[in-house]
């Protein structure tokens, strides 16, 4: 494991150490949580850029309808 250096307030060093809080593990989480927003803003990046197409709204609802039925939902 990679040692980083964080920059943060005093007061926000204080109270989490007051509150016996794991910064590592806090740290650790919100970057994993900021990287998956990013992956997904990607994603829906990627998705408004494909070229859209006819689709038969019938032929939809039923696929769902199918695929509901497979999972018994």
């Amino acid at each position: 494991m990679v040692f980083v250096g964080l920059s943060l307030p005093d007061d926000l060093v204080e109270q989490a150490r007051a509150a016996d809080l794991d910064m590592s593990r806090l740290a650790q989480d919100a970057i994993r949580r900021a990287l998956d927003a990013h992956a997904v803003n990607e994603w829906l990046d990627d998705l408004a850029s494909l070229e859209s197409i006819d689709v038969d709204y019938d032929l939809v609802k039923q696929a769902v309808t199918a695929a509901k039925d497979e999972f018994g939902l």
